[in-house]
């Protein structure tokens, strides 16, 4: 599993470092049609937009697996082993809650907002949205990941 895990997620970087780059170059183009011509494309925010939401929701779950996010570890220096894998397993059974909540009522936006289009792009904003449910998704098979490295007493930071 971690094999296959290494190689979606590769393809996830990818995937955001392209959308990075589109984002400058529409936001590039939006600032210079706006200050040069006084005129600025209709698809500009809107691909901005939806480069902004998918890099952000696939970073999150690329964040976790790289133990990226903050965490709060100032008294692991003072703790027991055994008391910081505790409260590791609790920290990820919240998150799997969160991530499972967040696919559950992600269709249910995607759903929502199925009838409605994106007027400068003409695609659907359900498109959009599929970002929560997605990044939910890959969170959930990293936090499987990390549970099970944690009970089988090998450091998930490490391996």
């Amino acid at each position: 599993m971690k094999k296959i895990l290494e190689t979606v997620f590769h393809y996830v970087e990818v995937v955001c470092k392209v959308l990075m780059i589109i984002q400058v170059i529409a936001v590039s183009i939006v600032v210079i049609g706006r200050q040069v011509f006084s005129k600025t494309p209709a698809w500009g925010e809107e691909i901005t937009l939806f480069a902004l939401v998918w890099v952000a929701m696939l970073g999150s779950a690329i964040l976790l697996k790289n133990d990226g996010h903050i965490s709060v570890t100032a008294f692991d220096q003072w703790l027991p082993k055994k008391v910081i894998r505790v409260l590791d397993l609790i920290s990820y059974l919240f998150l799997m809650f969160f991530a499972v909540m967040m696919v559950f009522y992600g269709f249910k936006l995607i759903e929502l907002t199925s009838r409605n289009v994106l007027p400068a792009l003409q695609i659907k904003s359900s498109w959009l949205y599929a970002s929560v449910p997605i990044s939910s998704i890959g969170m959930i098979l990293i936090l499987i990941e990390k549970i099970y490295l944690l009970l089988r007493h090998k450091d998930p930071i490490l391996s």
